[in-house]
């Protein structure tokens, strides 16, 4: 019984299927919250609904309104981008207050699979919307699948399936809330917000997350007091120390390989593991360029090429080589980013890297481990400039092709559906200005801070002054201001700033203290040395 035909049968009445933040909503819970927000609908002219809740809970009622008012579903997962939408639509972001005690007159009904779609959006290498259009009939497949290939870490009894991620893109969509719509007896939609992950309730749940969140619980340490039953996830790859943690609790790990366009494809349980497994309804083949050729029943056209190399051993087993979208072409050479990237990330001073091309170079953003930091802020023997020399003279032997311009960051950046943001590193790398180097970062609802060194070498600190540098007020402002939106990913007002005060000098090579707190409305930021004061200043955060 799926949720649908829950919501048609009264005896289905007193099943719980929704955890909100408070409580858990049963059926009859939710029918006086969705009903009359899908009567309002039903009485709009406008056939599409584009759903930008930010709130798992509010996505999850507006979803089901739009169903039950028979209406086209959009999901975006960058709201900035709705400008660019070519169709009438309404906007659906935060369920209203308000319900109905009385629903007796709105009729809930089970929709043809086959004629109800739900529109998702990816930017891929173009950076405008792309739409992917997908049948409930489509999604529900899939997640039955997926369930099977999970069942045996999956328990008898209820499951909660929570999750870290969006589901305005089809990974969240299908392998979150389409996984428990299609059994709400067997498993329980928690719509509970996942931000950090020592404080969410993961225990006996499946657990659906990103790569890139789930390297948090390496970083941080965070111990398991209670596990999940399984974690899912897709979007890149599964650092090896990650599996590796997972694997000291004992919790399995589905790690899948797929794309918006096709939903899930393959999926491996093991770090060392090579063969991607596809799964049920899926075959694979390849053709002459040996790109993957997907035939599956969880998109419209059934049958899809994507730009990923891989080494084909039999329609439900692969290799995955290469993606060869991210070839690139560099002096009239074509250069695989990911084969360099690799050889980068193996360099005895790299943490973590991303390479691409940028203007006519090839580009590396880096992030450096302990000893890299201590090699970069070694001014006396090189510091920045002989680092980059040593890195490029360790990558000469392995390609002829390598990264000419670098940058050190403290993280690589990705979106809120964990791809890498190339577009942030893009900005990084199209500003003149000097980075800080960031030791060690923190970060958390209302709190950050960070601890950084701007070196001697900082192009800031020609002619200011001569003989004696120090870092102007203004680079502080737009320091502070970069690294509070990325704290708190919030629109900042550059002008003007509240409260701004300088009250001590700040001299290359001083290790700082960058802090953040923020109290829903204002950001409130102080540069320290040690336990003094250097400056602070408050900046106000855009609706």
């Amino acid at each position: 019984m799926n949720i649908f035909e829950a919501f048609k049968n009264k005896e289905c009445e007193n099943m719980p299927a929704i955890a909100g933040a408070k409580r858990i909503y049963t059926i009859k819970d939710l029918k006086p919250l969705i009903a009359p927000q899908a009567a309002e609908l039903l009485k709009n002219s406008v056939k599409n609904v584009l759903i930008l809740s930010e709130n798992n809970f509010d996505f999850v009622i507006n979803f089901l309104s739009a169903v039950f008012a028979k209406k086209e579903i959009f999901l975006l997962s960058d709201s900035k981008k709705a400008s660019q939408l070519d169709f009438e639509y309404i906007v659906l972001e935060k369920v209203c207050g308000s319900k109905s005690p009385d629903c007796a007159d709105f009729e809930f009904f089970v929709p043809d699979f086959q004629t109800t779609f739900a529109t998702v959006f990816t930017s891929g290498s173009t950076g405008k919307p792309k739409r992917v259009k997908k049948s409930f009939e489509n999604i529900f497949v899939e997640a039955e699948d997926i369930i099977n290939a999970a069942k045996t870490a999956l328990k008898a009894e209820l499951t909660p399936v929570l999750t870290s991620s969006t589901p305005h893109h089809m990974f969240g969509l299908t392998c979150w809330m389409f996984l428990a719509f299609f059994d709400p007896k067997r498993f329980l939609l928690n719509a509970r917000e996942v931000v950090y992950p020592d404080r969410a309730e993961f225990g006996g749940a499946i657990f659906v997350s990103t790569p890139s969140f789930l390297e948090k619980f390496k970083k941080y340490d965070v111990i398991l007091d209670e596990k999940p039953v399984l974690v899912m996830t897709a979007g890149d790859r599964l650092k090896d120390e990650t599996y590796d943690y997972f694997e000291k609790y004992n919790v399995p790990v589905l790690d899948i390989y797929g794309s918006t366009e096709t939903g899930v494809i393959a999926y491996k349980t093991e770090k060392n593991e090579q063969i991607l497994r596809c799964f049920k309804s899926v075959e694979t083949d390849s053709d002459l360029d040996s790109q993957i050729v997907i035939k599956s029943p969880y998109f419209l056209e059934k049958t899809a090429v994507l730009c990923d190399i891989i080494e084909r051993i039999d329609s439900k087993h692969f290799r995955l080589k290469n993606r060869s979208d991210r070839i690139v072409k560099i002096q009239e050479k074509r250069v695989s980013a990911i084969e360099i990237e690799t050889f980068v990330r193996n360099l005895e001073m790299i943490e973590d890297a991303y390479c691409f091309k940028y203007g006519e170079k090839l580009a590396c953003a880096a992030v450096l481990n302990d000893s890299g930091k201590d090699f970069y802020l070694d001014e006396e023997n090189g510091g920045r400039q002989k680092l980059i020399k040593n890195l490029k003279a360790a990558l000469k032997d392995k390609s002829e092709i390598i990264p000419q311009k670098w940058r050190f960051l403290h993280e690589i950046p990705r979106t809120k559906t964990g791809k890498i943001d190339k577009s942030k590193i893009e900005r990084v790398f199209s500003t003149n200005i000097s980075l800080p180097l960031v030791l060690k970062f923190e970060k958390s609802a209302d709190y950050a801070r960070y601890e950084l060194v701007f070196a001697k070498n900082c192009n800031f600190f020609d002619g200011h002054f001569k003989n004696f540098p120090i870092l102007p007020g203004v680079v502080q402002l737009y320091f502070a201001h970069m690294f509070a939106r990325e704290a708190f990913e919030k629109e900042v007002a550059e002008n003007p700033v509240k409260k701004i005060k300088f009250s001590h000098l700040i001299k290359p090579a001083e290790r700082l203290a960058l802090e953040f707190k923020f109290d829903g409305k204002n950001i409130f930021y102080t540069y320290k040395n040690g336990e003094m004061t250097c400056s602070s200043g408050v900046f106000s955060t855009k609706d």
